[in-house]
């Protein structure tokens, strides 16, 4: 008995030695950043681009922002990407608008937060050290080669990144993508938002080699754009995507009642919408930074565009 207790202790002292040593590590600010080269208790101030991430890279981390909904806190699009909330992990909720006591609680050996997001950094770093990425920088999906360097799991990224890459090439193999034009448009209060990458499944889109609608050449990397009814003309395209809220029981009947507020008769202005190309999605699979939304994005194209013959605009 007394062997295994020394034992123990020696195996707790080793893995408080490894969490201790350190790294430098320039972030996407262009920051160093001394960081734990064996992180064990990061705390992640996004969940979107995060958590989800670090998730499906298979570390848990200790806490998380997240949003609140009448069942009560939730990590966005984590439960049907990942199948990890909340609700059914030891992750801690660091609120919407981040809760600083929240985090200081967590005990986190390490912070990484996104550069669009209003984080106090120096208020962070006196709780852990604090790592800022930036999708702009790396692209969406970039965040995911920092993130496997932060926590040493490379391997499992370029697993995840060689079966996204088999899969694309079948979607490329079954659909003529490079003479097909698309939009991926998002209605909201009488205006069209147009991102130039909305999440996965405009990641799919670039990889694949689609050609986008005119009024995506305005829109730069990383970026947004708000579009009254007068620019639909410049949105139409052979196909165009639209989305809805199904984790807020909405519907396709819902991202149609937001275009309407866009324009009454969007629908006769839109080449796509009057010859049946004009397609609503659920949101949260295809919005999510994801290598599951990349998955999810994928197969709604097969099944969308290879089983029928796409018509092109005139």
């Amino acid at each position: 008995m007394k062997f295994l207790m020394l034992l123990f202790a020696a195996l707790a002292m080793a893995t408080s030695a490894v969490s201790a040593e350190t790294r430098v590590f320039t972030d996407d600010a262009g920051r160093t950043v001394d960081i734990p080269v064996n992180p064990q208790r990061i705390a992640s101030l996004d969940d979107l681009r995060i958590t989800i991430p670090l998730i499906e890279l298979g570390v848990d981390p200790v806490a998380s922002h997240g949003r609140v909904s009448d069942e009560g806190p939730y990590i966005r699009a984590s439960t049907i990407l990942t199948g990890v909330d909340f609700s059914n992990s030891d992750i801690a909720f660091l609120g919407n608008d981040l809760d600083i006591e929240a985090l200081a609680k967590a005990e986190p050996d390490l912070i990484i937060t996104l550069a669009t997001r209003e984080s106090p950094i120096e208020q962070l770093e006196r709780i852990a050290p604090t790592v800022v990425l930036d999708p702009a920088v790396t692209g969406y999906m970039g965040i995911y080669e920092r993130l496997a360097d932060l926590t040493g799991t490379q391997d499992r990224h370029a697993r995840m990144q060689t079966r996204y890459a088999a899969e694309l090439a079948q979607l490329t193999e079954l659909v003529d993508a490079p003479s097909t034009t698309v939009s991926v448009i998002d209605a909201a209060d009488g205006m069209v938002t147009v991102m130039h990458t909305y999440g996965s499944l405009g990641i799919v889109l670039r990889d694949a080699g689609f050609k986008f609608a005119p009024a995506f050449e305005n829109v730069t990397k990383g970026s947004e754009i708000k579009l009254s009814a007068e620019f639909l003309p410049t949105l139409d395209a052979d196909i165009i995507f639209d989305s809805y809220r199904a984790d807020r029981d909405e519907g396709p009947l819902d991202a149609d009642a937001r275009m309407r507020e866009v324009l009454e008769t969007y629908c006769d202005v839109l080449w796509a919408c009057q010859n049946n190309q004009y397609f609503r999605l659920p949101r949260e699979e295809i919005y999510a930074i994801s290598y599951k939304g990349l998955s999810t994005a994928i197969t709604a194209l097969v099944a969308l565009l290879s089983a029928q013959d796409v018509m092109h605009r005139p």
